[in-house]
């Protein structure tokens, strides 16, 4: 078994947010509501701090890990599901240590997926109770009961119609130190069985192991999602179908994208364009700055260069095509531009 990796003191979300827009095809909008939890969790200095998270072909799920390891729970029965998956399952432990300016901060540790399943089967436990809050109008904290597990489990239906809305369950089992021991014994294991890792590369190793079961062995791409493809497609950015035999088409139509997307097809950007895709895509004023500190700098110098010389080498000319190639795109989508960007054009050719 390989070594698997810990990613320690990261903005959790965020991580988690890459690994599924890596990973997960379909029904990405799954994520909003790990975030919810986490982000609720994080809030919650009395609640828990510990989690399972699963990214699939076609969506996430995110469960507290008491949960998991109490039998026949909806987490337990989830978690468990996907053993014999055909879907590319990536499974990962979470664990909660703060919150940092609206960010949750804390750890995250890549699980095998199957071995982790047998050691919750070996060591889960059965719920004794469930104990239910309801919403309620009249109360912050909600309306609360609690059910032996076999009368919730045989008239959950009619609970529901008699008190109303369910908020939240807390199965309780007979040795809650039992299940608390195999818990933090789970947490040792992957301490021990975990090293540091470094995000870009497990990024790029996630996109050339996708790429190559496919069949695409060339490493001159990152991965793009159909949605990507759309997008990239209206916003007059390339992106690429890839094919097995290791060669790429350009996306000129959205009838393409259907095509290939039926024949289990996948796209993928240059790592630059696809930047820049990720740029276009967020609200204008959350955007980061279009040119990174080095590109600036670049600018400056040829600039300079320029006003003294009048010529430029390959590389200056190199440079300023990509310069050029961003505001092309750019300009188009940023507030009030779009009657100034024919007069800029004219000016770039110039």
């Amino acid at each position: 078994m390989s070594t698997m990796m810990r990613f320690e003191n990261v903005d959790i979300i965020e991580v988690l947010r890459k690994i599924m827009l890596h990973n997960t095809e379909h029904y990405q909008s799954d994520f909003e509501y790990d975030i919810k939890s986490l982000q609720e969790a994080a809030e919650d200095s009395e609640g828990s701090r510990h989690f399972l998270w699963l990214s699939r072909g076609c969506g996430t799920w995110c469960f507290e890990e008491r949960d998991v390891y109490i039998r026949n729970t909806h987490a337990f029965n989830t978690w468990d599901y996907y053993n014999n998956s055909s879907e590319n399952v990536k499974a990962f432990a979470v664990e909660i240590e703060r919150l940092q300016n609206k960010a949750v901060i804390g750890h995250i540790f890549e699980l095998d997926y199957r071995a982790h399943i047998e050691d919750v089967r070996k060591n889960c436990l059965n719920a004794q109770t469930v104990e239910v809050v309801f919403k309620h109008p009249d109360s912050s904290n909600g309306y609360i009961r609690r059910f032996d597990i076999d009368e919730y489990y045989s008239n959950w239906y009619t609970i529901g119609q008699r008190y109303g809305e369910i908020k939240t369950l807390r199965y309780q089992v007979s040795d809650e130190f039992k299940l608390q021991t195999i818990l933090n014994r789970a947490m040792q294991v992957r301490i021990l069985e975990s090293a540091a890792g470094n995000l870009d590369q497990y990024f790029g190793a996630m996109v050339k192991e996708r790429f190559h079961a496919y069949g695409y062995t060339h490493d001159d791409m990152v991965f793009a999602t159909p949605g990507d493809a759309f997008n990239a497609l209206e916003r007059k950015v390339p992106v690429y179908m890839l094919t097995r035999d290791t060669s790429c088409e350009p996306v000129v139509s959205t009838d393409e994208i259907s095509y290939h997307i039926l024949h289990k097809g996948i796209f993928g950007m240059a790592a630059e364009e696809k930047r820049l895709l990720e740029y276009l895509l967020v609200l204008p004023e959350n955007r980061a700055e279009l040119f990174n500190g080095t590109e600036l700098q670049q600018i400056y110098t040829l600039a300079l260069a320029a006003g003294q010389s009048g010529e430029m080498n390959k590389a200056a000319l190199k440079t300023v095509e990509t310069i050029v190639h961003k505001l092309d795109r750019v300009l188009p989508y940023l507030p009030d531009a779009e009657e100034n960007v024919q007069e800029l054009d004219k000016e770039m050719e110039m």
